[in-house]
């Protein structure tokens, strides 16, 4: 019996010059598991707040419920597992990604189908390979995260904290030194940042990123 997601709130921040945090994870907790893992993340050029992605052959969809003192707050859910019926795609997947479902060829859809069939034909849907290598550690009892990863063969790194209470995230952040002000950036918006689907904000070249 699967039991019940709690969301959790997240802050995350991108970048390759992240030694300092680094070096305080590894000072505050040991490592406690890598994993290494391949997902592909769809994409738009639209500000949903859905993070859509696929791993291990499951369609895995994100959901923004809500965003506290910088923090997000994101409910995850299991779509499926590939090869996935196109009804799904329809009234999944499709609405998740704000844009508007097409006419579809099969009654079911290998991973393979969907991307070469659905997606790639789609000019307002982009695909990020991502392969990523994890590093679990405890920052005041929050799961914290850092992370070496390649997007389409770009390499950048990224610093997670989470937990379902707010305040141990803002506390963990404390304890890390990081600032208030640093920006929050979920992997969708990193993603677009990355391969130009958004624009850059005004001072991007001041942001942890």
């Amino acid at each position: 019996m699967v039991g019940e997601v709690i969301p959790r709130y997240e802050f995350r921040i991108f970048g390759n010059c992240l030694d300092k945090y680094e070096s305080k994870i590894k000072e505050l907790s040991e490592k406690e598991i890598t994993r290494q893992m391949d997902s592909i993340y769809l994409l738009t050029p639209w500000k949903r707040k859905n993070n859509i992605k696929i791993r291990d052959g499951v369609m895995d969809i994100k959901l923004l419920e809500e965003e506290h003192s910088g923090l997000e707050q994101w409910n995850p859910f299991l779509v499926g597992k590939f090869p996935l019926n196109a009804d799904v795609i329809k009234t999944v997947v499709f609405p998740a990604l704000g844009i508007e479902s097409p006419v579809f060829g099969r009654k079911k859809y290998s991973l393979d189908h969907f991307i070469a069939e659905v997606v790639s034909i789609d000019p307002d849907l982009a695909v990020a390979y991502v392969l990523k290598t994890r590093h679990a550690y405890t920052v005041g009892e929050c799961i914290t995260e850092i992370a070496e990863i390649k997007v389409n063969g770009a390499f950048i790194k990224t610093i997670c904290i989470e937990h379902e209470d707010p305040d141990k995230v803002i506390h963990a952040k404390k304890m890390l030194g990081i600032d208030k002000n640093t920006e929050n950036v979920n992997y969708p918006k990193a993603l677009k940042r990355i391969m130009g689907l958004v624009e850059l904000p005004d001072d991007w070249n001041n942001i942890k990123f």
